[in-house]
């Protein structure tokens, strides 16, 4: 039986800019990218009970551009959404569900990151 997610492994062709974006942007607490033969190739964050990585592509055996997507909890979508837009993000409109909402944006390199609000029931 599977009981959570381990880590996602999350594609990247330039994993140090991946890194300043997400440790820049959204605030995700990445470590130091790891290098091997002089190219950034790992880099890594727990988040919540889990972890996020970033994962050079060529070592996940995907064409490039092959696009991820992931899905980070925030404690208020609204003012995220916002945030984001006042950096130049261009993010979707929240969709509204009975327990949740979400909205998306792409990072730099495409791939699709969503974020996912808990509502509490009225």
């Amino acid at each position: 039986m599977i009981t959570e997610i381990a880590f996602s492994a999350y594609p990247a062709a330039d994993v140090r800019k991946l890194h300043e974006f997400y440790t820049k942007t959204l605030g995700v607490p990445l470590g130091d990218p790891m290098e091997f033969d002089g190219v950034a190739g790992y880099a890594e964050a727990k988040v919540g009970e889990g972890y996020f990585a970033l994962l050079l592509d060529e070592w996940l055996d995907r064409p490039k551009g092959s696009g991820a997507g992931v899905v980070f909890e925030v404690d208020d979508l609204d003012k995220m959404s916002a945030e984001l837009r006042a950096k130049g993000i261009e993010v979707s409109e929240p969709m509204v569900f009975p327990a949740c909402k979400i909205a998306n944006f792409n990072d730099p390199e495409g791939n699709k990151v969503s974020l996912h609000q808990t509502t509490v029931p009225h």
